[in-house]
């Protein structure tokens, strides 16, 4: 297919989905198209150094080309068709999306959020729009809507993607991609990585691991010693990891993890990242948790390769019980608080909804955490809501 091609298709199928699954925030039809007819203009033979060459994708509302995340993604050839929902930004729990009017739903079923903060991204990936699309987090914005939508979302490393806004306050806030094929979302976590001028924060270049073939050793831990899983989202999770054991593909071991409840320290460091005033007191206690956890996950990825958790607590949620819903993120912002690199893929479906597991490495392990995650990543339907429509 042209890029004109696809971008067409991608386009009519915004048309005819959001009207249901409220996922666009604003359209850029016009520039889009322009941009797939500037690409299909390329000699074939210098579009081969355009990795995403006509592939259509969606920002999270606030971000322009002017982020390095956008702007590297359209730079390969990527063709920006608008930007997709967040909640609004005053909510305590960002576990949903809005457009202005209505909430952002689920492709798997209308009634239930599709998380967020990076709501629109997840579900317009998760309903066979776009292939990917970027979103940003600080608690689990990328994972939670990839969770409970059923796509990969990809946090690397603290600074693994460069920021536009530079050094956070606080060091929660990371960029990140959503992506319905596995691959695909490593590609464009590749592509985006490496230093900016903007960002004296960010890493390295990071390429595509290549599979190392070793087995990983695997620990389990379905709440990180605070949170409150539902048993069978745990379940679904651990039983995942016990078929990739009895195959030979990992080797499991026991492990005892137990984390701060991080309620008291990511609310001050929140608050900081802001630009808000806070208690330097309730700071200085926040530094004093995260330096604990810090020090009780360098022991366990002393036993372990990979840390494997249910990614979220229970499936998604219904429309308007957000606030109901803040545990949503307590298995995620622990990683963000820590920086250390996690990659949630679907596990399953439990009662018709998807269930992530959350693959989480040492810092600068990405590639590990991405090979485990590679491996255990089950292959879903299409959601009832799907463009085009699921066959029957």
């Amino acid at each position: 297919m042209s890029a004109v091609e696809l971008v067409s298709d991608a386009l009519a199928g915004v048309t005819a989905l959001d009207p249901v699954l409220h996922f666009m925030d604003f359209l850029a039809a016009d520039s889009a198209l322009e941009a797939a007819a500037r690409i299909d203009r390329i000699p074939l033979v210098e579009r081969r150094g355009l990795p995403l060459a006509g592939v259509p994708f969606l920002a999270k509302a606030g971000t322009t080309v002017a982020s390095p995340v956008v702007g590297r993604l359209v730079d390969a050839g990527a063709v920006l068709l608008g930007t997709s929902t967040r909640p609004d930004s005053a909510a305590v729990c960002q576990a949903w999306g809005w457009n202005g009017c209505e909430h952002t739903a689920n492709p798997w079923c209308t009634d239930l959020s599709s998380g967020g903060s990076s709501a629109g991204a997840a579900a317009a990936v998760a309903a066979g729009l776009v292939p990917i699309a970027t979103g940003g987090d600080s608690a689990g914005s990328l994972w939670i809507p990839a969770s409970f939508c059923g796509v990969t979302g990809l946090k690397g490393s603290y600074g693994r993607i460069p920021r536009a806004a530079g050094r956070s306050l606080a060091q929660l806030t990371v960029v990140g991609v959503i992506g319905a094929d596995f691959d695909d979302t490593v590609l464009a976590t590749s592509i985006a990585s490496g230093p900016d001028p903007c960002d004296p924060t960010a890493l390295p270049h990071w390429p595509p691991p290549v599979a190392a073939g070793d087995r990983f050793t695997v620990g389990f831990s379905a709440d990180l010693g605070y949170a409150q899983p539902d048993a069978a989202v745990a379940g679904l999770v651990a039983g995942r990891l016990e078929e990739l054991a009895a195959a030979g593909m990992i080797r499991l071991r026991e492990v005892a993890v137990r984390l701060a409840n991080l309620g008291a320290a990511w609310l001050p460091l929140a608050a900081l990242e802001r630009g808000q005033l806070t208690d330097s007191t309730a700071v200085t206690r926040a530094h004093g948790v995260r330096r604990d956890n810090d020090r009780a996950l360098a022991r366990v990825f002393g036993d372990v390769d990979v840390l494997v958790t249910p990614t979220t607590p229970k499936t998604a949620f219904p429309h308007g019980e957000h606030e109901a819903n803040l545990s949503a993120g307590d298995l995620c912002w622990a990683f963000n608080l820590s920086g250390h690199p996690a990659v949630t893929v679907p596990a399953g479906l439990l009662h018709g909804l998807p269930v992530g597991l959350q693959a989480v490495a040492a810092p600068f392990r990405d590639d590990l955490a991405v090979e485990l995650a590679r491996l255990a990543a089950v292959s879903l339907p299409d959601p009832p809501i799907h463009w085009p429509a699921p066959r029957s």
